[in-house]
């Protein structure tokens, strides 16, 4: 079972992009990608929307991993179909590789439909937006398995089907059938979108033809039924249309690569019948400029696949991810903690502290070491023992006791209660930033004094990180369940860098969450105030309730400003009774 801890926004979401191989950022209340990060919005622990949140970070994560972005697609229709048809691609690549995220990607879709953002094809609305609903809900139903999507495409094929030629859905059927999971490239979804227009097309013209060409007892037009072409735009969304692909007109919403990027193409007729692709594949491209006007079967004046090349932005589907990204935004400005600007959740781990450094310098901290750990074995053993009550049977006589017999009171018997303390993960930060300075051995020899005086005590593990480490990163130090001993070389570290605590402290929140102990406790060691003060508070707030935090300042009161429990040492000859204090309040034992 997970703690709450586990499932807290930023330890999952942090947990997501290092295993999606994608940066995350956290914010106030904005939602969007640009290609290369992924900015989530700031929810509460246990805001309702989570699953739907981390959906949206899966499927991003599949656009950033998979999509090629330098694809045109030319017009607002082939760019609206392409949408879906590449959001499926790509959502299936990431249940395969990610199993997990199949709920998550679920409650997206889910979610969208419940508000409805995300319905069935409609006789009233351009059909464009008929067919890309159709599209949309038949793919993620058979595709996908997303059931929440099946009975809309049943009803979508029921609108369509008034609209479409019967010749078209033959073709249809076989292209999705044929084509879909053979998709390799987000090109190849391209070409299936000029194959679905080509197979209208053609439909068009063999129904056209059978109504020219009747036969015997048929008059020309028995085949053909009138209808108004007056359809009306209304404002069909579905999910498959995220503009995360070149639009001919520049697009600033979720997903979209901002206006000026190097990375899209913004040619309006990127492919065209004058530049048609060229692949090894066995679909056809839509041959987008000889139908001329004519009647389809339909009884229109304007041939339906000239009609949908000439939709406008009015006309096709519009996005139900805009919507659901200023749901989240509206959500996340009701339950953001203050937190302005980012929070950085990309903590990938930097390379282990290696085993090279002078252990002689760690001479005082060692020494210090034994005397708190005598100590502390003493105040428990006391403390077990002072756990004793009175009992009405027992073998030990508390000899004080026996006048309250006469009175009625036959608590005479002691017994010692076995006192079973909770185990506990320790997880220390040690402040290795530049300006530590000349300071840096008297932290090294708290750490080192600390961890060894920690883990003799029983129901105890500990880990040890610095900050900033190797490559700036968070870099272990020592690993749970390692014994201290053997690693007592790495605790003599030198000082650089600057002072990133906050993303220290989301490392350390995400392995003490991991931990199966079950208390949690976090020490950090450190000069003088982080270069990342939000993100501390922010850690901070999520780690309240799951965490005791607890601060050593070395020459600096700044740990004050941020930390609950905290305490001062200025020198060595302050190491013994600031660290057995701390480690007191940690086994609560004082």
């Amino acid at each position: 079972m997970t703690t709450a801890l586990e499932r807290a926004l930023p330890i999952v979401a942090s947990a997501y992009g290092q295993q999606f191989g994608v940066r995350v950022l956290l914010s106030g209340s904005d939602a969007f990608t640009d290609g290369d990060t992924i900015t989530l919005p700031l929810l509460d622990n246990m805001s309702e929307l989570h699953d739907v949140l981390f959906g949206y970070l899966a499927h991003e994560s599949g656009h950033i991993r998979d999509t090629d972005f330098s694809v045109s697609a030319g017009s607002e229709l082939r760019h609206s179909f392409l949408n879906i048809i590449e959001d499926i691609r790509i959502e299936r690549l990431m249940v395969e590789e990610f199993p997990g995220t199949q709920s998550t990607l679920e409650s997206v879709n889910d979610y969208v439909i419940q508000q409805g953002w995300s319905g069935p094809a409609k006789s009233d609305t351009h059909e464009a937006q008929q067919l890309a609903a159709y599209l949309l809900h038949v793919l993620r139903s058979n595709v996908l398995n997303q059931q929440s999507s099946e009975p809309l495409a049943v009803k979508s094929r029921e609108v369509i089907e008034q609209t479409f030629p019967a010749g078209f859905f033959v073709r249809l059927d076989g292209l999705l059938a044929m084509e879909v999971d053979s998709l390799k490239t987000t090109q190849d979804c391209l070409r299936l979108v000029d194959a679905i227009l080509r197979a209208l097309k053609d439909a068009e013209e063999e129904e056209s033809q059978n109504q020219s060409n009747p036969g015997p007892g048929q008059s020309p037009d028995s085949g053909a039924s009138s209808k108004d072409d007056g359809s009306t735009n209304g404002d069909q969304s579905g999910m498959g249309n995220d503009d995360r692909l070149s639009k001919p007109q520049s697009q600033t919403d979720i997903g979209s690569i901002p206006p000026g990027s190097d990375s899209i193409n913004h040619m309006d007729n990127h492919l065209t019948d004058d530049h048609p692709s060229t692949s090894s594949s066995t679909i056809s491209p839509s041959d987008d400029n000889d139908a001329g006007p004519g009647e389809n079967g339909k009884g229109q004046d304007t041939p339906l696949h000239d009609k949908l090349l000439s939709a406008t932005d009015q006309d096709v589907m519009k996005d139900a991810i805009d919507q659901l990204k200023d749901e989240l935004a509206l959500q996340a400005q009701d339950d953001n903690q203050g937190i302005q600007g980012t929070i950085d959740l990309d903590t990938n781990v930097g390379s282990p502290v290696s085993s090279d450094g002078d252990t002689t310098l760690l001479a005082d901290g060692i020494h210090a070491s034994a005397s708190i750990r005598a100590r502390l074995l003493g105040l428990l053993q006391t403390q077990t023992r002072q756990k004793q009550t009175l009992h009405t049977r027992g073998k030990r006589v508390a000899g004080s006791r026996l006048t309250r017999i006469s009175t009625g009171d036959s608590r005479v018997f002691l017994q010692r209660e076995n006192t079973q303390r909770a185990d506990t993960a320790v997880h220390v930060l040690l402040d290795t930033s530049g300006s530590m300075g000349n300071i840096q051995d008297i932290a090294n020899q708290a750490t080192v004094s600390l961890s060894l005086a920690m883990s003799s005590i029983p129901n105890i593990d500990i880990a040890v990180s610095i900050f900033p480490g190797v490559n700036g990163k968070v870099s272990p130090l020592l690993n749970r369940g390692m014994p201290v001993r053997p690693c007592l070389s790495k605790f003599a570290v030198s000082s650089s860098g600057g002072t990133p605590l906050g993303s220290a402290m989301l490392f350390a929140a995400r392995e003490l969450a991991i931990s199966k102990r079950e208390r949690k406790v976090l020490i950090v060691i450190t000069d003088g105030a982080p270069s990342d003060g939000a993100n501390v508070e922010y850690v901070t707030k999520i780690l309240k309730g799951h965490a005791d935090i607890y601060a050593i300042g070395i020459n600096s009161n700044a740990v004050s400003h941020y930390f609950n429990h905290w305490s001062v040492i200025h020198d060595v000859k302050e190491l013994q009774s600031a660290l057995f204090k701390l480690a007191g309040s940690i086994l609560k034992l004082h």
